[in-house]
């Protein structure tokens, strides 16, 4: 899936409002990490394969290429449309459930020190919804090309005047059942991650540097 190409519908309904609403919006979100470490739901492998280039300053929007391979031994469900509103019950006030697939772009310097300030591209799905869940049997696997953004953060700077200069990108994945609650002026979603077994693929090295 080239996600470069597509552009995704992300923008939720919110319930009418019995009167003029006033002001902006608030939302919240709360994540709760794996559960139970000790029992995974199948083996996910994440491999950075390629970038488009490989200098880049703060501020680029580098596009890059994953693959994403069962290596366990029983198939894995993913979530694999880039379209959150279409998932939306007709009734926008309506609890919308639905999974996640979070890949982001990591930087690193020697594995010493690392930040996920590249950037990520996010894949919905659930199961009431036709051809937005991807099932891969033990040893397939599928590619995503998306786009990140290396911004600037304060961890980053510490990073480059240290003299360890960000050398190496690597991908990294996260499974998550998420449900939210609109109102016509807040939000709220609750993330519980998939106990996923996780394991990282190919890195490739690039220069990151401040202009």
């Amino acid at each position: 899936m080239d996600l470069t190409k597509v552009e995704a519908r992300v923008d939720l309904r919110r319930p009418k409002a019995s009167s003029e609403v006033t002001g902006g919006y608030s939302g919240a979100e709360f994540t709760k990490s794996c559960s139970d470490s000790t029992h995974k739901t199948g083996a996910l492998d994440t491999s950075l394969v390629s970038m488009d280039r490989t200098y880049y300053e703060v501020g680029d929007e580098p596009r890059f290429e994953v693959r994403l391979q069962n290596t366990g031994y029983v198939p894995i469900r993913i979530p694999f449309s880039p379209h959150l509103a279409d998932l939306q019950p007709k009734d926008p006030a309506q609890k919308l459930a639905y999974y996640e697939l979070q890949i982001a772009l990591w930087i690193t310097a020697d594995k010493r020190w690392s930040t996920n300030e590249g950037g990520r591209a996010i894949l919905y799905g659930n199961d009431s919804h036709a051809n937005t869940m991807l099932t891969l049997q033990p040893g397939e696997w599928v590619r995503v090309v998306a786009k990140g953004n290396f911004r600037f953060d304060e961890y980053l700077l510490e990073l480059i005047r240290s003299g360890s200069p960000a050398n190496q990108a690597y991908a990294q994945t996260t499974v998550l059942r998420a449900e939210t609650l609109l109102t016509p002026k807040h939000s709220a979603t609750v993330f519980s991650e998939v106990c996923v077994g996780q394991t990282q693929g190919q890195t490739l090295p690039i220069q990151l540097t401040i202009q």
